[in-house]
């Protein structure tokens, strides 16, 4: 229940380190970035996105799960991050909620553009009317980062 984990964070006094905001938006912030302008592109221009456009949606939705899965790391010395060994491992509330929302939704970008690139012989172009689908959770990624940033962010 995400109410009532945001009731924990502020509870408990939950914070992420400003080192983990800054590298979090520089990161999936690109990224979301990037596939919002590539997909709002082909929208505005009522086309479909090419299947190498498409190839690179997929990419950068890697990507952000990718970083997402690294930082949520239980073990500080399976850190793919050094430079935050002092601030990891991550608190399971914030482990959970990053996985949940950045993951599951990176996941589903994947999964919507991957039906068209990776599902047949050769890839396809995504069709123009799934692309509104792809912003909405780019949408619901940016907004869920904003809440949680809100929320756990501490200047120390």
């Amino acid at each position: 229940n995400e109410t009532e984990l945001y009731k924990r964070i502020k509870n408990e006094n939950i914070t992420i380190a400003p080192v983990i905001w800054n590298f979090i938006y520089n990161h999936i912030g690109d990224d979301l970035t990037a596939i919002n302008l590539l997909c709002q592109y082909y929208l505005d221009n009522n086309q479909d996105i090419p299947p190498l456009e498409a190839e690179r949606v997929v990419i950068y939705a890697s990507n952000a799960g990718g970083i997402i899965n690294k930082l949520t790391l239980k073990d500080r010395q399976n850190s793919h991050f050094p430079e935050f060994e002092n601030v990891i491992p991550l608190h399971p509330v914030i482990r959970e909620m990053l996985t949940h929302y950045i993951g599951n939704d990176t996941q589903v970008i994947n999964f919507m553009v991957g039906a068209y690139t990776e599902a047949f012989d050769e890839p396809q172009a995504v069709p123009k009317e799934v692309i509104p689908k792809i912003l909405e959770h780019s949408r619901l990624l940016k907004e869920f980062m904003e809440r949680l940033r809100e929320a756990t962010y501490s200047p120390r």
